[in-house]
């Protein structure tokens, strides 16, 4: 009796823990220097929706199949280029992934609420990733990956 309850409760485990949104976005994750540009701003206050050159600034990360980034953003004319790594995260409590950026150069552009050359960006599908800045009250920013 013992034995075909071991088995169901091993089965029940295997396919319990497997997660088909995992092996999906494992697979979307398969950088090739993808270039995800800023395409919209948002504020705390009530429409404060911008979009395309009416934003603030203009910026891109392209993302490389080694786990490194570039952050480029360009702001009143001067163009500033940053540097790192990133990693795919989870957090307790939370469905969404997360890729977390480490500046190794550049730490200035870090939009964040981590501190200095530290960045998390919410993967929202295979084309759209969002900063976690808004957070704590900084500016929503979407960006899109940009196709060829």
């Amino acid at each position: 009796m013992q034995k075909p309850f071991l088995t169901l409760l091993v089965i029940m485990l295997v396919f319990g823990c497997t997660n088909d949104d995992l092996v999906l976005k494992d697979r979307d994750l398969q950088f090739s220097s993808q270039k995800w540009k800023l395409v919209q701003m948002t504020g705390s206050v009530a429409n404060s929706l911008t979009e395309g050159d009416d934003m603030e600034w203009q910026e891109y990360y392209i993302f490389n199949p080694d786990g490194t980034f570039i952050k480029s953003s360009e702001r009143d004319g001067s163009l500033l280029e940053a540097t790192g790594s990133f990693e795919m995260v989870e957090f307790d409590n939370d469905d969404a992934d997360y890729l977390k950026l480490l500046f190794e150069t550049g730490g200035e552009l870090a939009g964040g609420c981590y501190g200095y050359g530290t960045e998390t960006l919410q993967y929202i599908s295979a084309d759209k990733l969002q900063n976690t800045w808004m957070a704590c009250d900084g500016p929503g920013l979407l960006y899109e990956i940009q196709k060829n």
